[in-house]
């Protein structure tokens, strides 16, 4: 049962439609990679769908409980402000900036939302955070701040608290690419563990070779549409679309530069 469904989404920022007539829909338990040029509407549509933006026409439906859609007129409504918080509950949003609060420990920032948002008691949200913070092997830096981290240490832990709201879908907006190639893997073996427990994701990211690995389907965005949506050997290796093969050659091209 598909636990998001996106139909006929369009994004229109003034003269740019970001988004042009996406439809989008992901299974429980599955891990869906957005790939794409910059500029192709990967992190609108993920924006679009914990109401970051919000779109222009479409709907949208989350686990059931229509997040939007759209009138006679054309034009997307939305339920209360209450209604819309409470839907995307059920999304939660890891960023490239990790977006930490500075001034609370690891297990402070953990524990925030599920205290305020999700009425959690303080014991209960902080069993939850030293359980999560093992699980991102970062059990040693409950008490540490957001300064005293690496890069890859803050992703983990703003995964941990995104995993702390207990969301339907996680959503990982570019997670690596703020952080040195040398930090990057540890946040991919996270998110490979994550895959292998069947948490529905979705995860917009440069990393080939890992979408390749991880994701169960890839899609891939140009322009504001998508392109092609299949397996990843169906996308990476066997599609025949100009677009997707002038993309993936770039990629290769620039990966032999490196180790040349």
């Amino acid at each position: 049962m598909a636990i998001l469904e996106m139909t006929g989404i369009v994004k229109q920022f003034k003269t740019c439609r970001a988004l042009d007539g996406v439809d989008f829909a992901v299974e429980a338990g599955e891990t869906v990679a957005i790939i794409g040029p910059s500029g192709s509407g990967k992190s609108t549509l993920l924006r679009c769908v914990n109401c970051l933006e919000k779109i222009t026409s479409g709907k949208i439906i989350i686990d059931g409980d229509t997040l939007v859609d759209t009138n006679n007129e054309g034009k997307a409504v939305y339920p209360s402000e209450k209604e819309i918080r409470r839907i995307c509950l059920e999304t939660g949003m890891i960023f490239q900036h990790f977006n930490l609060f500075p001034h609370m420990s690891c297990i402070e920032n953990i524990c925030y939302a599920p205290i305020k948002v999700r009425g959690k008691t303080k014991e209960e949200a902080m069993a939850t955070a030293k359980d999560l913070l093992e699980m991102v092997g970062l059990a040693d830096k409950a008490e540490a701040y957001p300064v005293q981290l690496s890069g890859g240490q803050k992703q983990r832990v703003a995964i941990a608290r995104g995993l702390a709201m207990e969301p339907s879908i996680l959503l990982f907006d570019e997670p690596t690419s703020a952080l040195d190639p040398e930090l990057t893997g540890e946040i991919l073996k996270v998110i490979r563990d994550l895959a292998n427990l069947k948490r529905t994701m979705i995860i917009v990211t440069h990393e080939m070779a890992f979408a390749r690995d991880v994701a169960d389907r890839i899609v891939f965005m140009d322009e504001g549409k998508i392109v092609e949506n299949g397996t990843p050997q169906a996308v990476l290796s066997e599609s025949q679309n100009p677009r997707i093969r002038q993309f993936l050659q770039r990629f290769h091209d620039v990966g032999q530069g490196l180790q040349n």
